[in-house]
């Protein structure tokens, strides 16, 4: 058994069959990571989460004094450029909620992309190739899914069935119900 799990590059991978592969697509983020000099420490004492002008942000404050504001959402394929526009947005948003922030050394940006599926939900289990299961398209909530796909990816490959959790997010609901080869034994149910 296999899991695909090469994020917003899941649906590239070479030698899968075109039907097989996951419908994911990449999605933008910029992010900034800011210096919080000694005297302004502690200058958060915990992650703000926030929707400003419609726009979702986060600031989260680290152990060794940096903070970390992000992060856009730009549908732009695989451009990976910071922009100008991109650190602007998060700036003042984030100087929005906290106005003292733009005081602070900017030391980072970056663009990553993020996985997206059709409805920018989880594909997890298995596909219509017989083996072959995926764990990707977690879009703006990779990492704090984690620790439940890891679970439900255990389950998955030590019993052979998809927790109930997961049945919702089956990489088959794009492709419509198929027939389970006998070898195959997937107990998935309809969601």
């Amino acid at each position: 058994q296999v899991v695909l799990a090469a994020g917003s590059l899941s649906g590239r991978l070479a030698g899968v069959p075109d039907d097989v592969l996951p419908p994911v697509r990449p999605v933008k983020g910029q992010v900034l990571r800011l210096s919080v000099p000694k005297p302004y420490a502690p200058f958060l004492s915990r992650t703000v989460r926030a929707v400003v002008r419609g726009s979702h942000l986060y600031l989260v404050p680290r152990e060794n004094g940096e903070l970390v504001v992000g992060a856009t959402s730009e549908e732009l394929g695989w451009d990976t450029t910071v922009t100008a526009g991109g650190v602007y947005e998060l700036l003042r948003d984030a100087h929005e909620l906290v106005p003292g922030i733009t005081e602070l050394p900017l030391t980072e940006t970056r663009a990553g992309l993020r996985p997206a599926s059709p409805d920018n939900a989880p594909l997890l289990g298995p596909t219509r190739l017989p083996g072959l299961l995926l764990a990707t398209g977690h879009y703006r909530n990779g990492v704090l899914l984690t620790p439940v796909t890891g679970d439900v990816m255990a389950h998955a490959l030590t019993t052979g069935e998809l927790p109930d959790e997961a049945r919702p997010f089956t990489p088959r609901r794009f492709t419509g119900p198929s027939p389970v080869p006998p070898t195959q034994s997937f107990t998935e149910q309809p969601a």
